[in-house]
């Protein structure tokens, strides 16, 4: 986040937080913290305002919904809890340069919370220096590129554009920034994976700094940084919380998984060692054929004894006479077919505990990206559609998992069980579909985070994998309603599949395509 951009944020918000109380303060991941703030000057309702703390990538936004949080909180938050819960926001120093935002709070010990970017919140009960701005250049165009980094207001972000525009633009743009008004742009691009990116911007970027990024990127221009960086910012950072907790979940699962792994192959080593005392039961018979040339107290290192295939060799212990050796040979013999028998059903066992630590480790991940969907342990395969991205492994069989144009994961009930199932994996921001004013199948659009947005082909495929199993199949075209998971509730003693919808997100209607579902999967 440039300083310039920063500037323009914090003139918009800083108005809007005055009167504000501070409710909750989250650190729902690494150098990322979110404070719950409400009302204020506007009389607006709850937001929240995030902070990721990064000296290459920081971000500062306001979000209006909050992200689950199930981690205890460090004792720093708690430590700001203590001073700041239920205070009011009164005053608020921006020292834009420094990338960092001072609030003011009431009470008796009246304390200050400041938010740098680049260092995370700090707790100071001493009001901040006065800030009058920095120095600008007077003449840009007599000023030697050298001496750039000498200026503050001469961001990193400013020089890698400046160099691309030639010297009157590069001086009316400098002349804009110091007037600290004008429109912010977001850029946004997709990779190769999926995943998106997202750029904001005080002033537009070139199309050779964008090219020099890689990718197709659309800009779309705000009059006010808030929204543009609320768009950015829940991607970006509410998006990284949600595959952390992914993984996060599926870490202790997946550590137990490797653990069996080792063991399997132990199990191996120990198989190879019993199958040899096992083996010992045919140099024991051959020895018992031949026993009678040997006296009853004789003592052998080796005995050479003829075999089928000619003179067999075989190594005694010559503590012990040929005859006791003979009993050890049966003994060991006995001994390894008996451990063969117990080591196949360890084995199972084994098997059967890292197959369910992968599946657990699995449903963890199982997301709109699908990071993480590893082979199928009962197929040994890695479930992909038709372009290669994966799939979760190990859903239940009573669901199907589709992977959508655009990426996302879409889950479909087979049956009245799968419907409740797939209901059950939802998160509460995840989309629930279903036929209009008849029985279908129930269908679930993952997302990320709650401020996620689904393009309308999603929307789209979805509705018609709900509709090609409903009374509507048979029919060229099919209404389809939608809404929130969080809106949806099984109905107690009613059918199985029988939801309440407490809220609905509208409906729409689709045209049927009967081979979308061989279209969107390799099955």
């Amino acid at each position: 986040m440039d300083a310039h951009l920063f500037r323009r944020f914090c003139d918009e918000l800083i108005p809007h937080l005055m009167g504000a109380r501070m409710e909750k303060i989250h650190a729902p991941g690494p150098n990322v913290y979110v404070f719950a703030l409400f009302g204020g000057h506007s009389r607006e309702g709850k937001r929240f305002l995030v902070l990721r703390a990064d000296r290459k990538a920081p971000l500062l936004f306001v979000a209006d919904h909050r992200i689950p949080v199930n981690a205890q909180p460090p004792a720093f938050v708690m430590r700001l809890r203590k001073h700041l819960s239920d205070q009011r926001v009164t005053r608020a120093v921006c020292r834009w340069t420094e990338r960092k935002l001072w609030l003011g709070f009431s009470g008796e010990a009246q304390p200050w919370l400041c938010l740098d970017l680049r260092e995370g919140p700090a707790l100071s009960f001493e009001a901040p220096e006065l800030y009058d701005g920095p120095e600008w250049p007077d003449d840009f165009l007599a000023l030697p590129s050298e001496s750039w980094r000498e200026w503050d207001v001469l961001t990193p972000a400013l020089r890698r554009t400046i160099p691309h525009l030639d010297p009157m633009d590069a001086c009316a743009l400098i002349a804009d920034l110091e007037f600290g008004d004008g429109d912010v742009f977001l850029y946004e691009s997709t990779r190769e994976d999926g995943t998106a990116r997202h750029e904001v911007s005080a002033w537009p970027l070139p199309q050779a700094q964008l090219e020099a990024l890689g990718g197709r990127w659309t800009e779309t221009v705000f009059d006010n940084p808030v929204p543009a960086l609320a768009k950015a910012g829940e991607s970006l950072v509410y998006g990284g919380l949600a595959e952390q907790a992914r993984q996060n979940a599926a870490r202790p699962f997946a550590s137990e998984a490797a653990r069996l792994g080792k063991l399997l192959k132990k199990l191996d080593s120990e198989q190879e060692r019993l199958a040899a005392m096992q083996a010992r039961q045919k140099d024991a018979l051959l020895l018992q054929g031949q026993l009678w040339k040997f006296g009853a107290q004789e003592k052998l290192d080796s005995v050479t004894l003829e075999g089928e295939e000619g003179d067999i060799t075989l190594a005694l212990d010559k503590k012990l006479t040929v005859r006791e050796n003979m009993m050890h040979m049966f003994h060991q013999a006995g001994r390894g077919r008996r451990g063969l028998e117990h080591l196949e059903a360890r084995r199972a066992a084994v098997r059967e505990e890292k197959e369910q630590a992968e599946a657990a480790a699995l449903r963890g991940q199982a997301a709109k990206t699908g990071v993480g969907a590893g082979p199928d342990p009962r197929e040994g395969r890695i479930p992909e559609d038709r372009k290669g991205r994966p799939l979760p492994a190990d859903l239940p069989k009573q669901v199907q998992a589709f992977r959508s144009s655009e990426g996302f994961l879409i889950l479909r009930g087979r049956d009245t069980k799968g419907n409740g199932i797939a209901l059950k994996l939802a998160a509460p921001h995840d989309y629930w579909m279903h036929t209009a004013d008849g029985p279908s199948a129930h269908v679930i659009i993952r997302r990320d985070h709650a401020n996620q947005e689904v393009p309308q082909r999603t929307l789209h495929e979805a509705g018609i994998l709900a509709a090609l199993k409903s009374w509507q199949k048979d029919q060229s075209h099919a209404d389809i309603q939608y809404s929130l998971a969080k809106f949806i509730h099984p109905m107690k003693k009613a059918a199985p599949g029988t939801v309440r919808i407490d809220r609905s997100e509208g409906s729409f209607r689709v045209e049927l395509e009967p081979d979308l579902e061989e279209k969107l999967n390799r099955s």
